[in-house]
Order: structure tokens, then sequence, then C-alpha cells
């Protein structure tokens, strides 16, 4: 499958930055454009925390650092935020991502992962971790060790997608089912764990286990139509790269044929040149609060 040009312009004005960036895990080029075509939309969800301006905030696994500088922005200089992440090479990146930002004095990072936060009990008013939870090996117990560091009347929220239906696209009713269930195939194929890829789906019941008080679930939806921006296109480009990559040993030859027709940029029926094509995605945020 050839690469997309206007993608492939955009990468290389944007995630060459730095050895720092260049470190990085191949994930985090289309991460980056994500949060940069959907950033209205993901601050709306930092907006709605309850947050004040001597908050102190856990961003978990905290990635490049991109919202634990939306959370700093929040939060006033007495406040602070600490973003962890067990990754080294994002870490670099983020202290460099942040490091010339006015907001730096109020933003921490360092080194560690979800089974033992090397944190005291009731430390935090809000924690925050989006997009991770479903890949940390137990959901369960990272989210009782973030009731843990919470602190009581705390918040922790979560912000995850079912990766069935985060992205909606306008293909044939016949050819989504199927690619959607070899979708489904590729998750249980291998992974010990499954059922973590649809944590969304029972958000309150983990978070009444972990400990939790109660538990809200709020939806954000969004849109984009063509023409796509740069950064848009850079993060389809690469969705569908992975659905593609993970789907073609379940699909039939002809399925994977039709498939490949819609998402192969030297296509004429390629998807994202169509001028009627439109995007929908369907994110979720649980917010969990900690008994008084």
């Amino acid at each position: 499958m050839s690469i997309d040009s206007h993608a492939t312009a955009f990468a290389a004005t944007q995630f060459t930055q730095s050895e720092a960036f260049a470190a990085l895990p191949p994930y985090a080029e289309i991460q980056a454009a994500y949060h940069q075509a959907h950033a209205d939309d993901l601050r709306a969800m930092i907006a709605a925390l309850p947050l004040q301006a001597d908050s102190r905030v856990l961003d978990l696994a905290c990635g490049a650092g991109t919202y634990t500088r939306w959370l700093a922005e929040r939060i006033g200089p007495e406040g602070q935020v600490i973003g962890i992440d067990i990754d080294p090479a994002f870490l670099k990146a983020a202290q460099e991502h942040l490091s010339s930002s006015r907001i730096a004095e109020r933003v921490v990072f360092q080194q560690g992962d979800s089974s033992g936060l090397p944190f005291a009990e009731h430390y935090f008013d809000v924690v925050w971790c989006a997009q991770s939870m479903y890949s940390l090996p137990d959901p369960l117990a990272a989210l009782q060790e973030l009731h843990r560091v919470v602190r009581p009347g705390g918040t922790v929220a979560v912000f995850e997608n079912d990766v069935i239906h985060q992205v909606g696209l306008p293909w044939p009713a016949d050819l989504e089912l199927a690619v959607r269930q070899a979708q489904l195939q590729a998750f249980q194929h291998g992974n010990l764990f499954p059922e973590r890829f649809f944590l969304a789906r029972s958000f309150c019941e983990v978070f009444r286990e972990a400990g939790f008080m109660d538990c809200s679930i709020t939806p954000y939806t969004s849109v984009r139509h063509a023409p796509l921006a740069a950064a848009e296109r850079t993060f389809l480009v690469g969705y569908l790269a992975d659905l593609d990559q993970r789907t073609s040993s379940f699909l039939e030859a002809d399925q994977r044929e039709r498939l490949t027709a819609l998402i192969d940029p030297a296509s004429p029926a390629y998807l994202l040149d169509d001028p009627d094509f439109f995007v929908t995605y369907i994110d979720i945020l649980a917010c969990g609060t900690k008994a008084a």
C-alpha cells in the first residue's frame, strides 16, 4: 500500500523536531496528529474537570505531555501537575515539549507505572488518564491504585474509547461488519485479556469494584468533513493502516480486496479523497469520586 503524501508532509514538519521525538515509538506520530486535529474537543474534556487554582493533578501514562500541558493551563501557579509514564523516551519528549512554556514550573515528570505509584495516599485532587487504561496490564488494579492516591472527595477521570465504535466511516455496511468482526478476532487472537479493548463498556462496574463512591459517563462526539486538515488526514492514514494490518489475516479474499480499494491512496475509490467523505468519533469520559 502506498503512503499518503499529504500525511507524509505533515509528519515531516511536525514529528522530526528533535532526537527526543525521534526516539518515540511509531504510534506517537499518529497520536500527536490526533491530539492536534482534535485539540478543541479534547480541551473541552479537560475544561469539564473539577480543577481549582491550587489543585494537585496526576496525569497517568502522560506520553509526550499534551494533556499534561492542558491540565497545567487550567490550574494556577500554586497548583501542580505530575506527569508519570513508564517510557523514558516519552518523558524526555514531554519535558522538551514543555521546557519553554510559561507553565513549565507547574509541571513535574517522572518515571513510574500504575502497579505502584510513588505517592502517598490522598495526595491528588484530580487524577487523569487518557486513552491508556485499556493498555495497562490490569485496569482494575490500576484504578484501585488511583483510588489510593486521590483525596477523599477527589475525582479520577478516565478518557477512553470503545475501539470497535470510536471511528465511524462511510463505507458499505456489509464490509464494515466484516472488518469489525475481523478486528474482534484480531483482539482475541494472542491477547490473554481481549476484554480490555472494550473497557469503556463496563466503566462504572469497574469503578465501583475499585472502591469509588459513584461513576458518571459523559460521551463526546465529533465529526470531520472533507477536505481534511493535514493532522486529521495523518491520523486517519495511520488508523486505516493499523486496521488493515490487524484484520487482513481474518478477512476473506474478496473482503480484503474491497477494503484495499477503499484505503489504498493509489485507488480511485480511496475514502480520504472522496469529496463527500466524513468521519464521526465517539469518545467516553468516565469520572469516579472517592468517598469523603
